[in-house]
């Protein structure tokens, strides 16, 4: 049994059992919504919270071909583009944009207003934090974590609150943290266990705690 509020969901979606759509959800051709999910979501604030929360319903559109697999959740004012594949127990909060061709998989989690680009890749269980931007092509491997604040909410969810900007072709390797403000250049490699306090220039290989730069990569070294 379903609990279906939109009327904008195309005739060749399917929605599996228990899941929940709200009014404001929009869901093109051939999209696979699973199992209890729940799509469309209003945030919930309370007075505890240090981010303002925009509690007004907005529109979160799941994309044509996309897959969305048991018990993922998705608030509203999301953007998930074509040919997506989410994970079981995925997250994404309000404020997202995600591309095209994108794999989200299991028990990850995406914060506010973050953007993630076409044919990128997030493995199990990380956690992308809020006003992150991460490119295209990028492959982040599981148990990736990430921070934007590093006065840990004393100062409440201001502007100066910001993830990592992870540019195109970029891999981040296992276990890897990325503190907040980062920039990750393009083409490079983030070694396992690394942890990240500065920026990473372009094609170059760096790891360590603090990662630094071990080697260049050659140019072009991951054209597909």
């Amino acid at each position: 049994m379903n609990s279906v509020y939109s009327k904008d969901i195309a005739p060749t979606a399917t929605i599996l059992d228990y899941a929940v759509v709200y009014r404001d959800a929009v869901i093109q051709d051939h999209v696979v919504i699973g199992e209890h999910n729940v799509i469309a979501k209003l945030p919930t604030p309370t007075a505890s919270m240090c981010k303002v929360i925009d509690i007004d319903s907005r529109q979160t559109v799941i994309g044509a071909n996309s897959k969305l697999c048991s018990n993922v959740t998705v608030y509203s004012n999301v953007c998930i583009g074509e040919n997506c594949l989410l994970g079981d127990n995925v997250s994404i909060f309000t404020d997202v944009r995600i591309g095209n061709n994108v794999i989200i998989s299991r028990n990850v989690t995406v914060n506010s207003e973050t953007v993630i680009g076409n044919s990128s890749r997030i493995m199990d269980g990380s956690h992308i934090t809020g006003r992150a931007n991460i490119g295209n092509n990028v492959f982040i491997s599981a148990g990736v974590f990430m921070a934007n604040d590093n006065f840990f909410g004393k100062f409440g969810y201001t502007d100066k609150c910001k993830g990592a900007t992870i540019k195109d072709n970029v891999s981040i390797g296992v276990g890897v943290m990325l503190l907040p403000k980062v920039t990750i250049g393009a083409n490079s490699i983030i070694a396992a266990g690394s942890v990240v306090n500065t920026d990473i220039p372009e094609n170059v290989l760096a790891a360590g705690n603090p990662a630094r730069v071990i080697t260049k990569l050659p140019n072009g070294w991951c054209k597909k």
